[in-house]
């Protein structure tokens, strides 16, 4: 009766305390999509993103004339970082870096502050230049406008924290990776992203196990974004993320039944 208790004590900790591959993997191609086969050209979608207050952005005034492009330099307080400038051919130009104000506006030395949540990069370029034109009277000057980082919090079963991703675009798995990956412990397949949107926040669920991970919009990471990992079920009973601290647990269980049995003998 001892050896059958002590059986199953074993077998019931070693099953409960098991991941299998399936829950851990990432990218496998379950419904063997063609389209998301190996060796397969996949396009991720990519969409429209609208500025947020905090945004880091990139700013690059390019002119024939380095005299219509100098007003514009930020001085080291007013700007995240300092950024680049020189000559390309017969063209003066001057990058540096800005952060949107948590009140959503972009402050421009020379400029009145320019109101900039619910733009695309593309409508600010165009703002600037319109602005710069009218308010200034300067015609020969051109602006390029982009993410400089996106920045964004980890929280759960990985490196916690807020992060800034150089560039542009970054996708889910690189934010992950930069944030120092999952633990073993991970719920892979029940990733939340909390992301803004115009009017509010919306909280989506995802699926890093899964390749066609790739053909949704929540591939490509946003500024701000939330990125939560819950634990696995295997975290309610206390198991371990690996085969010592699982056997230790093994053997905590078989060594509470001897003395209990052994009890009950008495």
């Amino acid at each position: 009766m001892v050896k059958k208790f002590l059986g199953l004590v074993v077998l019931i900790a070693i099953v409960s305390s098991c991941i299998p591959n399936e829950k851990i993997i990432y990218f496998q191609n379950k419904e063997g999509d063609k389209a998301l086969g190996l060796d397969t050209l996949i396009t991720p979608p990519r969409s429209e993103y609208y500025l947020q207050p905090r945004d880091i952005l990139s700013l690059n005034f390019f002119s024939n004339v380095e005299s219509e492009i100098e007003p514009f330099r930020q001085s080291t307080s007013d700007i995240l970082a300092t950024g680049s400038s020189g000559q390309q051919g017969n063209v003066q130009s001057l990058g540096q870096t800005f952060v949107i104000d948590n009140n959503g506006f972009l402050l421009i030395n020379t400029l009145e502050p320019i109101k900039s949540v619910g733009l695309t990069t593309i409508e600010l370029k165009r703002l600037l230049e319109d602005k710069i034109w009218k308010d200034k009277g300067i015609r020969d000057i051109s602006v390029n406008v982009s993410l400089a980082g996106i920045r964004y919090t980890t929280l759960g079963e990985m490196g916690t924290g807020q992060h800034v991703i150089a560039g542009s675009e970054a996708n889910i798995m690189e934010a992950l990776a930069s944030a120092g990956e999952l633990s073993i412990n991970a719920d892979r397949q029940r990733i939340q992203i909390l992301r803004s949107y115009d009017g509010g926040d919306k909280w989506h669920e995802v699926d890093l196990t899964r390749r066609d991970l790739m053909l949704t919009e929540f591939w490509y990471i946003k500024p701000g974004d939330i990125i939560y990992a819950p634990p696995l079920k295997l975290r309610e009973i206390g198991a371990g993320d690996n085969f010592i601290s699982q056997l230790g647990t093994v053997i905590g269980l078989i060594s509470a039944g001897i003395f209990f049995i052994g009890l009950a003998n008495k």
